[in-house]
């Protein structure tokens, strides 16, 4: 899908995070892909998913555009896609653009930035989104070429921990340069998701408050033992 035309059908609406945990009940291809087009009937305008099996199984039942990645067991480095084999593997199950990691320090085992952003471009013919935590690798990620960023990991790298609400001022920050940016990262309210828009986010991705109803639970549970 040219990126051109996913900003087009994605600009002010809700793309859902269709991805479980490990080990948790809905970790399951089939599942994972009920979940997919129930999103869609409600009216999502795209997924994000992880997982090759798990995209190719959502691809069987939506037409909807998937945002594709790949995540590692290793924290502690780069572990959204951070090899181009693995971008290759989600291109093929049928991802339309491949998210990756761009945040500082690049460590561990992964393809350089700019060389597997070029070889997504090139090999894949398929756009990029940049999951970034701050401007300074929103900036470095365009540079290197991504089509697109996600404030996905605001909040959930070493820099930028202990951030318990969606980022907004990221957001606002980055399409301030007018770099595309989509808003992800602990939207738990449908106002939250609008002061998003109103920050200059294209879309806005929301996984565990849609999908993930363990959490949504504990959350409630939490509450009501204060």
């Amino acid at each position: 899908m040219d990126v051109r035309d996913f900003i087009a059908q994605i600009r002010g609406k809700l793309i859902v995070s269709c991805q479980a945990l490990p080990g948790t009940p809905l970790a399951d291809p089939r599942i994972l892909a009920a979940i997919a087009k129930s999103v869609e009937i409600g009216g999502a305008a795209a997924l994000r998913a992880e997982g090759a099996q798990n995209i190719a199984e959502m691809r069987n039942v939506s037409r909807l555009p998937i945002i594709g990645l790949h995540k590692t067991d290793n924290r502690d480095g780069i572990y959204i896609t951070p090899r181009f084999d693995q971008a290759k593997a989600l291109a093929a199950a049928g991802a339309d653009i491949i998210a990756i990691q761009a945040t500082n320090p690049r460590e561990g085992d992964c393809t350089p930035l700019g060389d597997l952003i070029s070889g997504i471009h090139t090999e894949l013919s398929l756009g990029v989104l940049a999951d970034i935590s701050t401007l300074d690798e929103a900036e470095e990620a365009m540079e290197a070429g991504a089509d697109l960023v996600a404030t996905t990991l605001s909040g959930y790298t070493p820099h930028t921990l202990h951030r318990e609400k969606p980022d907004l001022d990221l957001v606002l920050q980055i399409a301030r340069r007018g770099i595309p940016v989509l808003a992800e990262g602990r939207y738990h309210s449908p106002e939250q998701a609008r002061a998003a828009l109103d920050n200059g986010a294209i879309a806005v991705v929301i996984g565990t408050m849609i999908t993930m109803p363990d959490r949504i639970t504990s959350y409630f549970v939490e509450a009501l033992q204060c």
